[in-house]
Formats: structure tokens, sequence, C-alpha cells
């Protein structure tokens, strides 16, 4: 698979989001961050599962409600697709009582966010991982 070399070292992400709002507002933020680049959005498990399997994805930013499937379901199905250990996951969520983050947590989830209130940690863990690889 020949890689464009000028973008070997962007921070490729796929979001997992039904909410289109939502959708467009992580976009728009996430392409400000240097040496990170939007590669797919995903609003269903299955769509996004596929995306894993083709797109070279780096992180995913993952809602837990989701148009199909959910964002659970999609943590659990990234240790059967993901042969290489280079993915990240991040869920970012409303839901985010206890029992919810450690359940995340111990399906392979590196981080939790609540959407209600801590969107800049979010952008924050994102610009550190896209500054880790440079």
């Amino acid at each position: 698979m020949n890689q464009d070399n000028c973008h070997h070292d962007r921070l490729k992400i796929l979001l997992v989001e039904d909410s289109a709002d939502l959708q467009a507002l992580l976009r728009a933020m996430l392409s400000e961050i240097p040496d990170v680049e939007v590669i797919a959005i995903a609003d269903g498990e299955a769509e996004a599962v596929r995306f894993l399997e083709s797109a070279g994805v780096d992180l995913a930013i993952v809602d837990l409600e989701l148009q199909e499937g959910s964002g659970l379901g999609f943590l659990k199905k990234t240790d059967q697709v993901l042969t290489t250990g280079r993915l990240k996951v991040v869920v970012f969520s409303n839901y985010s009582n206890l029992v919810i983050r450690h359940r995340c947590l111990s399906l392979g989830a590196h981080a939790f966010f609540d959407k209600s209130f801590q969107i800049d940690e979010l952008l924050t863990y994102v610009q550190q991982e896209a500054s880790a690889r440079g």
C-alpha cells in the first residue's frame, strides 16, 4: 500500500458520530489542529468498522449512541478487526457515568470525554497525539 509521503505523519481520524451538527463542528475544530486530518465520518457501527478495515485510521473518536449499533459495539469489534496496535479509540459521549466509563475503558478505549463539558480536553488530546507523531 503506497502512501503519499508528504502526509505520512498526519494523524488520521475517523469520527463516529450520528449528529450531523456535531460532525460538522468537530470536523471544523479538528481541521484547525496542525497535522490532523479527518479522513472519514460514520454515523453507525457497521460503517465505522468498514472504514477501519480500509482507511488506515490512527484515532477513532466515537459516540456511544449511533444511528445503527453503538459505540460499545464498535469498541468490541475493534479488537477483532485490527491486527496492528497503532489505532487509538477515544469515546466522546453524554453518557459519562462511572459504569459506562469503566466499560468503555475495559473494552480498550484509551480515553473518555464528556460531550457536555470536555470538548477542549478532547481537542488537547488530539493535539498531543498529533505532536507525538512528529
